[in-house]
């Protein structure tokens, strides 16, 4: 249960970062009541998405802030439980004493350093010339356009006057296109060339088949000259679908499953689905990894708007609303396990 009261009108008549603090702190995303009343909240105000981004980056200073003692006792602060019924800006000021107190830590350390430029692209592929390790990231490209690649990632640039081509080697990206019409923006991955001049879509190139899935605007796909299922007529998507390679025939069907988009984020929703593919997904998005060896395990079903990168977390929550533990399984490795 929250701490305090998560009542939506209290919420509505918060100052908007008061109350996505307050959120942050108290909602626990594996209650479907919750998860359904943040992303009311969340959709509700455009500003709410920011306040509650900002929310996030906030807390996640805490765990930066190691063995700081101003920072523990702060977050103890902040973290204690009222002994009693208090109201939502009570909670709130709780947080943002903390807030406060990481911004003057923050202050005082050395600004980071930029994030490193993306390769000036050739006019030919060669080796990757961006390359994702245990995060996501994204890359600003030549001409404006933005590729977000999730971790394990890598993706060629062949651009020249003519052109905008693009290798994905391995993983999945994600495409946000600057239109220009004299050049075509083009991505090859597995045997296949997707075409655009200004849109937003999703390639997958990791386990399983490819598939291409078109959030905005218009893409063909292609096969490539020397794609292994030999020639064929190309695949146009509209928003929403999405294409699955296969052998003599791509299939087009609605988008399903993870969000195109939704991947880049920092939660991921599931709706009834079995713990082997839950456990999948949020496998793409973190170093550390979950194992199920145990196919009644593997078999149970998942209901939840869980963080992704933060595999102890998730088995925290989960071992409140499953009949399951978790336990360490070797280095950056956990077992997910029946309960004794």
């Amino acid at each position: 249960m929250s701490a305090y009261s998560l009542d939506p009108a209290e919420m509505a008549a918060l100052p908007r970062d008061e109350a996505a603090a307050l959120l942050w702190l108290n909602v626990d995303e594996s209650d479907p009541a919750q998860a359904a009343m943040l992303d009311a909240w969340l959709d509700r105000e455009p500003g709410n998405r920011e306040a509650w981004l900002r929310a996030q980056a906030i807390w996640g200073g805490f765990d930066e802030a190691g063995g700081d003692p101003t920072m523990r006792a702060l977050r103890r602060r902040a973290l204690k439980p009222s002994r009693g019924p208090a109201p939502g800006w009570m909670a709130a000021a709780a947080v943002f004493v903390a807030a406060i107190g990481l911004g003057l830590w923050l202050a005082e350390r050395p600004a980071p350093a930029p994030p490193p430029p993306v390769p000036q692209a050739s006019a030919m592929f060669g080796e990757p010339d961006l390359v994702t390790g245990a995060q996501m990231r994204t890359f600003d490209l030549p001409d404006g356009s933005k590729a977000s690649l999730a971790p394990g990632s890598a993706l060629d640039l062949a651009y020249d006057h003519g052109g905008r081509a693009l290798r994905l080697v391995r993983g999945r990206a994600f495409f946000d296109v600057v239109p220009d019409r004299e050049r075509p923006f083009t991505v090859e991955a597995g045997g296949r060339r997707i075409t655009a001049l200004g849109t937003r879509f999703d390639v997958r190139l990791d386990d399983g088949p490819l598939r291409v899935t078109l959030v905005e605007g218009h893409v063909s796909v292609a096969r490539t000259i020397d794609a292994p299922d030999g020639p064929g007529r190309p695949v146009a998507l509209a928003a929403g679908q999405q294409l699955t390679a296969a052998p003599g025939r791509d299939v087009v069907s609605p988008a399903t499953g993870t969000g195109a988009s939704e991947w880049r984020e920092t939660s991921i929703t599931f709706e009834d689905l079995p713990l082997s593919e839950v456990v999948a997904e949020l496998n793409r998005h973190s170093a550390a990894k979950l194992v199920i060896d145990d196919p009644k395990v593997a078999a149970l079903r998942v209901t939840g708007r869980f963080r992704t990168g933060d595999p102890q977390r998730f088995l925290r929550i989960l071992a409140k609303v499953l009949p399951v533990r978790g336990e360490a399984a070797g280095p950056g490795r956990y077992r997910i396990v029946r309960a004794d």
